[in-house]
């Protein structure tokens, strides 16, 4: 029986020091690789302060600018536009879309409700020239927006935004309006009485009035004899 006992707990040591060994040499490697860690972020800040390409330990692959990322959530607003407007006033705003891909890209153009800062519903609503846009690599499209503010008041903010799908992800143009009262130009009218007055003299003359046409007689025929 001791025999059998004495095989048996063999194999366990051997494991249990295989174990020992593992976990001493990952303890004593831990400093070892948060140094390297440390030293690779001070050299790849060096390197980009001085205009000098960083390292990448994690891999180089590059991904096209013009698709959103997959393991990050895209920006909620890729531009931005914010329109100063009378009530009253009918305005238009152009966006230009431009695929930088380089395969054609079909979008679906839509626009959300446009509201105030309260969640009011704007008393109208904005307008798009067109549901669908398609871009053949390089070339660039014009969507426009039109929106009449005939019943708004002025000192009001609203915001809304124009939307592009391509599948599944919606990229958006953040529009904000400021309906305010502009300040209007200031003007006032001169005297005419100054204007209408004819000076004259021996060197010089000066109308503000155009030259009357002199009336001309029409030529009668002659009368035969």
């Amino acid at each position: 029986m001791s025999n059998k006992q004495g095989d048996n707990s063999l194999p366990l040591q051997i494991a249990d020091n295989f174990q020992k060994m593992a976990t001493v040499s990952m303890e004593a490697m831990q400093p070892i690789l948060k140094n390297l860690t440390e030293n690779m972020g001070t050299l790849n800040k060096s390197m980009a302060d001085n205009g000098i390409p960083v390292l990448n330990i994690f891999g180089s692959g590059k991904k096209s600018k013009c698709c959103p990322p997959e393991e990050t959530c895209s920006p909620h607003c890729i531009a931005s536009i914010n329109r100063q407007a009378m009530a009253g006033e009918r305005i238009m705003e152009a966006i230009m879309v431009t695929n930088n891909c380089g395969t054609e890209k079909t979008y679906r153009v839509g626009v959300r409700e446009l509201k105030n800062l309260d969640g009011t519903l704007a008393p109208s609503q904005p307008f798009l020239d067109k549901a669908t846009i398609t871009l053949a690599p390089g070339r660039s499209e014009r969507i426009l927006m039109t929106l009449d503010l005939a019943n708004f008041n002025n000192g009001s903010t609203y915001e809304a935004e124009i939307v592009l799908r391509e599948k599944e992800i919606n990229q958006n143009v953040c529009f904000t309006l400021h309906v305010n009262d502009n300040d209007p130009t200031e003007v006032s009218p001169h005297n005419e009485k100054k204007y209408k007055l004819k000076w004259q003299d021996w060197q010089s003359h000066f109308y503000c009035e155009p030259p009357r046409k002199r009336a001309i007689a029409p030529i009668r025929p002659l009368n035969p004899s």
